[in-house]
Parts: structure tokens; C-alpha cells; sequence
């Protein structure tokens, strides 16, 4: 599993939390994923910058050691803004889990996000009570928002990814303190990253 996590850790392209998020699905923590593979921001100008070919074997290697099912979408995004240059980049979105059912259903529904984010919500592993309040006045606003509870330490906090509902966020934000303790167990690295104060 080291040499797995140091894969992960690696790859080029991803955001920790999306890093974290393969290893959350892998210990049963979530029941699936979606992340973002980028190209390179970094290329000559009008290139497409594509994403290199060991880090896609990299990437199949790793997914397939860690026995998860996956698969994927990939589209050029034209003139990444705050660059001093017009160019593209490819983008590839890699729907995770353990089952390939799964996988097609968070595919489908993100081939649709705007009209499913319900759906979304529940197959990433979200409470049912959260994803309910999405959009809705039942939403907890972000300045309300708890820094830590007496169930969820300061740093695992730092790992939500989601939005709370206003009546049941203390249950919803539970999960923090088990998913962030494994995370901290096998890459200490990602969890730092994530968990940074400035993050």
C-alpha cells in the first residue's frame, strides 16, 4: 500500500483532496469519487497541453492495485484564464468506486450536473440531509460554519467538501473525524496539504 500512496501522492495534475478522495474510497469512507486529471498549465503558446501518458499508466496502475472500478471523460478547455498566452488544456473527470454500477451512474448523472445534483450529492456519500438542503433555504450559510465540535477536531473540519443543512449539520460533519484520522494514518502528506491553515 506504500508505494501506492507515494503513486497517489505524485501524480501530476490533481488536487489533494481529489487524491485524498481515491483513498477514502478504497477504506470503504466514501462510496465513491469524482476528481480531475489536468495537463500541464505550463506549455508553448496555442498547444493544447495534454496530459502525459505516464501519468494516465500511472494513474490505471494505481486505480487497478487498489481494485476500484473507473472510468472517464475527457475534454480540451480552451484559454485557461490568467494566462499570459491563449492555450487549451485537457481535462480528464474519473468517476471512482468499488463497483462498476456505481461508476456509471456518477458518470451519467455528472454528464448532467446541473439538473442532478441531488443524485450527485447522495452517490458521493454525502448525508441525505445536506444534499436535501442544497440550494434550498435550508442551507447553512458558510459564516455559520463550525471551526471544530466535540466530534470533529479543527484539522479533519478542514476536510468538508460539501455544503451542511442548518438543522442537522452537527450529524452531517461526523464522518469528518474517522475519514480524517485514516487519511492521516496512511498519507500524512495529503492530509498536511488539505489540512494546511491556508488551505
Amino acid at each position: 500500500m506504500n508505494d501506492t500512496v507515494r503513486i497517489i501522492e505524485n501524480l501530476p495534475g490533481m488536487i489533494p483532496d481529489d487524491k485524498a478522495s481515491i483513498l477514502l474510497v478504497q477504506a470503504d469512507l466514501k462510496p465513491s469519487a469524482a476528481v480531475v486529471l489536468q495537463g500541464d498549465i505550463f506549455h508553448l503558446p496555442g498547444d493544447v497541453v495534454h496530459i502525459p501518458e505516464s501519468t494516465l499508466t500511472d494513474l490505471d496502475h494505481v486505480l487497478k492495485k487498489l481494485k476500484l472500478r473507473y472510468t472517464t471523460t475527457t475534454e480540451v478547455m480552451e484559454n485557461v484564464s490568467g494566462k499570459p498566452y491563449p492555450h487549451a488544456q485537457e481535462v480528464m473527470r474519473i468517476y471512482i468506486s468499488k463497483d462498476q454500477m456505481t461508476v456509471d451512474d456518477l458518470k451519467r448523472v455528472f454528464d448532467d450536473i446541473t439538473n442532478n445534483h441531488h443524485e450527485a450529492g447522495l452517490l458521493l456519500g454525502y448525508p441525505k440531509s445536506a444534499v436535501d438542503a442544497f440550494l434550498t433555504p435550508d442551507m447553512l450559510e458558510w459564516e455559520d460554519y463550525p471551526k471544530s465540535t466535540e466530534d470533529v477536531s479543527k484539522l479533519n473540519m478542514r476536510l468538508l467538501g460539501h455544503r451542511l443543512s442548518k438543522n442537522n449539520w452537527r450529524e452531517e460533519i461526523k464522518y469528518l473525524e474517522p475519514s480524517g484520522n485514516y487519511l492521516k494514518s496512511v498519507s500524512p502528506t495529503l492530509y498536511n496539504l488539505i489540512t494546511a491553515e491556508d488551505s
